[in-house]
């Protein structure tokens, strides 16, 4: 990759460009793309056209969903189905839906799927379940943080601190931070260092290696720093500061992959928050990657290239909220 200067304008432009790919792939009853294949080509919509000032299409999403998804329970889990993607991640896509309902002013949405969402979080260890049907299921790092996010979004501030209660557990437990980070967690057992090599990728992130899960760092990162601004806590910072630091150890070809995208978005929020040069450096070098990786169509497409239209509208929606998300924190640090 090229090394350039990114500045707030660019990273405006990308966004708006991003979110006039959306509004291409909206139907007339307000779903993007195909629902029929599953959640994965809208889940991300309403958060990301919220936060391109697209408020009327993102009501649209809203209220297909309303009308098509949101079960009596407050359940993401209606008649097209949830599809095969998120069998394991299950909190993970409702926790976006939430947060893209309350920031489009959609409350009785975002109300219902929290509370509902709020059921699956683990009493014990303050992560959130990825099987439904297993109570006792392995937890990860991303589907905690993401509802973590959903809970500081609808006031459930206890929800979020027990969430980075869990965080500080992954973290103690690591064995050796400064070269990997070991993001699954399971009640009964603890952090999972254990595991066949072919399922390495599923569990930790090695700064060694090429086109890990770079996501599992940055997430932990952006809801601590929400979190500590929610609450005025600092030490939030301080663990946030932690789980990035892996990302500066990670080989080069970090910023060739879409994985990358969530670093920025901890490290930008992380900076707003710190006024940290460093981070604010790293913030930079994924916003010249995620220009580098658009598509002339706005769009952008999973690591490897184009793959399927859901994919493509699920990665083009979470770069346009987190690029809005970093022109934010990189705007008031």
């Amino acid at each position: 990759m090229v090394a350039r200067t990114t500045d707030i304008d660019q990273l405006i432009e990308a966004k708006d460009k991003g979110a006039r790919f959306l509004l291409g792939r909206q139907r007339e009853d307000g779903a993007v793309g195909d629902p029929a294949g599953g959640l994965g080509s809208y889940y991300k919509a309403p958060w990301a056209l919220a936060a391109a000032g697209r408020t009327g299409a993102g009501a649209k999403v809203v209220g297909w969903i309303r009308t098509h998804m949101l079960a009596l329970d407050g359940d993401i889990d209606g008649e097209p189905g949830r599809g095969p993607n998120f069998e394991r991640t299950y909190a993970y896509p409702n926790a976006w839906i939430i947060c893209g309902a309350q920031k489009l002013g959609q409350f009785d949405v975002a109300a219902k799927g929290a509370d509902f969402l709020m059921t699956l979080q683990h009493p014990e260890t303050g992560g959130f379940r990825t099987q439904i049907e297993k109570p006792e299921s392995p937890q990860d790092v991303m589907s905690a943080c993401q509802a973590g996010n959903a809970a500081l979004y609808t006031g459930h501030i206890d929800v979020a601190r027990r969430v980075a209660g869990f965080l500080g557990k992954v973290w103690e437990a690591q064995p050796d931070p400064e070269h990997a980070l070991y993001f699954m967690y399971r009640p009964d057992r603890g952090l999972i260092i254990e595991f066949p090599e072919e399922r390495a990728r599923n569990a930790v992130v090695r700064a060694n290696e090429e086109k890990q899960r770079y996501f599992q760092i940055g997430i932990a990162a952006a809801f601590l720093t929400k979190l500590s601004l929610a609450t005025g806590e600092p030490d939030h910072l301080d663990l946030a500061g932690k789980y990035l630091d892996l990302a500066y150890r990670c080989t080069e070809g970090m910023y060739e992959t879409a994985q990358v995208g969530k670093v920025g978005w901890g490290a930008a929020l992380l900076f707003g928050a710190t006024g940290d040069e460093r981070v604010r450096e790293l913030a930079i070098r994924v916003g010249d990657a995620l220009l580098t990786q658009q598509n002339d169509d706005g769009s952008w497409f999973n690591t490897g290239g184009y793959s399927i239209d859901a994919v493509t509208d699920e990665v083009t929606a979470e770069f346009v909220s987190l690029l809005d998300e970093m022109i934010q924190g990189l705007s008031s640090g």
